[in-house]
């Protein structure tokens, strides 16, 4: 029984493990800045950490940035890392699961459930009206 009980627990997969609260989402990405994507898909968003839980959001390709602040939030399911940014409409939940180094996040909300991989760490970083951050 034992052993079977251990074949089990090797089977499952990482990606089981519940989404990640607040203080290991913040020890992940604080001071980096991170592109996000669908699965196969290029990168088409990109966003700074800043201390004290702060943020900037750009389309790639675009110099207009949006600023904002991230919290968590709980769940049935775990807890959410929830964005405001500025002149939006409320908080954007995510539940946010550790692959190895990466980060992958499941939108939680209206529209159906959409999936973001964090696919690079740019060596440019973000532009803001033609600034660096």
């Amino acid at each position: 029984m034992r052993t079977l009980l251990l074949l089990l627990a090797l089977a499952t997969p990482a990606a089981a493990e519940g989404p990640i609260g607040a203080a290991e989402f913040e020890d992940l990405v604080t001071g980096r800045t991170l592109t996000y994507g669908a699965p196969g898909q290029e990168p088409y968003g990109i966003e700074h950490y800043y201390p004290n839980r702060r943020v900037t959001w750009a389309f790639l390709g675009s110099d207009e940035c949006r600023e904002g602040t991230w919290r968590e939030e709980p769940t049935a399911t775990g807890p959410a890392i929830c964005f405001e940014y500025q002149d939006d409409l409320g908080p954007q939940c995510w539940h946010v699961y550790r692959e190895g180094d990466d980060l992958r996040a499941e939108f939680i909300g209206e529209g159906g459930p959409s999936v973001l991989y964090q696919l690079e760490e740019p060596e440019g970083g973000l532009v803001c009206g033609g600034v660096g951050v």
